[in-house]
């Protein structure tokens, strides 16, 4: 499988700062910008050939991951206008038609199990796989009967599910990008096509996800990345602090074996998941409270998170 990346936006919403800039290339945190997250989830499943389908300011990418990323075989197709994210991914085809392709959308930043995704693909008759979430209201619902408000839910999840703009594509439907359409986007052409021949497949997984599309979001972002540092299996970040304790929350992804370290006189809350903290041979669930030494392996079964409380 390849991995693409569609990085051709403007990012009118987020001007100034994509006035010299493209949008894929906001830092997050210092020295760590979305494209950056984005490389990491690839390489996370494997992932060594990269394809970056680039157009405003696209020579500021290449400028920043060719010598970042030597590791990586990273190959640029730039429009000098906007042609649409069809046209992208007929020219991607047009020369790398022989293996499978992940593409994703070039603003989105996901806690999202990516193995798990892969093998979904892998096991489903889908020719196209599409990581779904949940919708939040961008509004406070209201229930009335009557004319008598019930109950108020600020912005909650509703029963509907979007496109978080992550996909895999077989290479048994790749004919489908050549097809005639009266229009240019892959959300108005071929994604309703493959849709009415029940060709694509919904990944759902609670998972964290953010599109970077506003002020706003930016800075939603950037306070989830404060004192957050990521790791292939998940992250880890430092939520509290004071002269007698430290707290640290992890997120593990599912069917992950990450090695932590516990300071003495810690103890371990698992307010999610379940699994095993080898080598004690001790499983645990929601709501397990251990309190281990040293060096520990936590394997999960199903994503799990976690609080380490350090006493100073």
């Amino acid at each position: 499988m390849i991995g693409a990346i569609l990085a051709g936006g403007y990012g009118k919403r987020l001007k100034p700062i994509t006035n010299d800039i493209p949008k894929s290339m906001i830092p997050i945190k210092e020295n760590f910008t979305i494209l950056d997250r984005q490389i990491s989830d690839f390489r996370s499943i494997g992932i060594t050939e990269l394809y970056i389908l680039s157009g405003h300011l696209g020579e500021k990418i290449e400028e920043y991951l060719t010598p970042k990323y030597k590791d990586l075989k990273i190959t640029y197709f730039r429009e000098e206008k906007p042609l649409g994210t069809l046209y992208s991914m007929r020219n991607l085809l047009e020369h790398r038609n022989d293996e499978d392709i992940m593409l994703r959308n070039g603003d989105t930043v996901t806690d999202m199990n990516f193995k798990s995704m892969v093998k979904f693909a892998a096991n489903a008759s889908f020719g196209a796989v599409i990581f779904a979430v949940k919708m939040r209201s961008p509004y406070g619902i209201l229930e009335i009967f009557g004319d008598t408000v019930t109950r108020f839910k600020e912005k909650p999840f509703i029963n509907a599910y979007i496109n978080a703009g992550i996909y895999i594509f077989k290479k048994n439907i790749f004919d489908h990008f050549f097809e005639s359409y009266p229009d240019k986007e892959l959300e108005t052409t071929v994604f309703p096509r493959l849709a009415s021949r029940k060709q694509i497949g919904a990944f759902m997984e609670d998972a964290f996800w953010m599109g970077i599309d506003s002020e706003k979001d930016l800075e939603a972002i950037r306070e989830e990345y404060s004192n957050r540092e990521d790791a292939p299996w998940g992250y880890y970040k430092t939520v509290m602090t004071d002269k007698k304790s430290t707290i640290t929350d992890y997120f593990i992804r599912a069917e992950e074996e990450p090695t932590i370290h516990i300071p003495g006189q810690s103890v371990v809350r698992f307010n999610t998941g379940s699994g095993m903290v080898l080598p004690e041979n001790r499983r645990f669930r929601e709501g397990s409270i251990i309190e281990p030494r040293g060096d520990v392996v936590i394997r999960t079964a199903e994503a799990t998170r976690l609080e380490l409380i350090t006493i100073h």
